[in-house]
């Protein structure tokens, strides 16, 4: 005659087991599960990058952008954005269309208006913050973007702001290096700005030192400036301010020399 086996018992034994699988099988959540489309609504500050690559992993083009973006909330998405490539810069670009977000904070964008492109994206920061990666038929994208502040700046206080930032060097409108920059934009308060940076392309360190005027662009967050450094080369700046004090923003540089990104705040 068999014996029965206690089931009491294999539960009991199986309990553990399963305990210790099931977490591995689901796959968890980023953010807590509490996101959704309205995570992201309003006026977000954004820097976006784009890079293509050849064969030999070496660069053919890039872009940099900055400016910002509004999401509505609800499925809708619109970028109002200045492009620098190493051919053109300083255009205005305003992209549009879509977006959904997942309880887990992660979701898609995609823009079917101004230059097709497939995103992901993902919010955080409880959607104060956000980061997107994808591509278009020319360029793979990263960026970033955080929200813009209810008020904008009316005036720049005067002082010194530390920057850091990245880029490409050019040469005859070609993708030459690529290089790191740190160093300070100093306001005057009224309307001239000079800036000190160190550049880093690979080799030895370089300076940057160039002085010109900047003009603010109210109602909104943004400012251009123009800067001449010691041998003639002329830089144009766009600065979108992250802060109601204008302490904090995100700006990009273009001239014929190089073109980058970076971030600026107070001392």
């Amino acid at each position: 005659m068999k014996k029965k086996l206690n089931r009491t018992r294999i539960l009991a034994w199986a309990m553990p087991c399963f305990a210790t699988v099931l977490p591995l099988m689901a796959q968890s959540q980023i953010g807590g599960g509490i996101c959704s489309s309205a995570t992201l609504m309003g006026a977000y500050s954004v820097t976006l990058t784009g890079r293509a690559l050849n064969s030999a992993v070496t660069y053919t083009s890039a872009t940099e952008a900055v400016g910002s973006v509004t999401f509505d909330g609800l499925s809708q998405v619109t970028f109002t954005l200045t492009q620098n490539t190493a051919s053109v810069n300083g255009a205005a670009q305003t992209l549009s269309g879509s977006y959904t977000l997942q309880a887990n904070c992660i979701g898609a964008l995609t823009i079917t208006s101004g230059d097709p492109a497939s995103f992901t994206l993902e919010a955080y920061n409880t959607g104060k913050s956000f980061l997107i990666t994808g591509q278009d038929a020319a360029y793979t994208f990263t960026g970033n973007g955080g929200t813009l502040p209810a008020t904008c700046p009316v005036g720049l206080t005067a002082g010194s702001y530390p920057f850091s930032g990245s880029g490409y060097g050019l040469a005859s409108a070609t993708i030459s290096s690529a290089f790191e920059i740190i160093g300070l934009v100093q306001f005057s308060g009224s309307n001239t700005i000079s800036i000190n940076a160190s550049i880093v392309p690979g080799g030895p360190v370089k300076t940057l030192s160039a002085t010109g005027t900047y003009t603010l662009s109210p109602p909104g967050c943004s400012a251009t400036a123009s800067v001449t450094d010691g041998s003639g080369t002329a830089y144009a700046l766009v600065l979108e301010f992250t802060s109601a004090s204008g302490g904090n923003f995100i700006f990009s540089s273009a001239s014929a020399a190089s073109i980058y990104t970076g971030t600026g705040r107070p001392l």
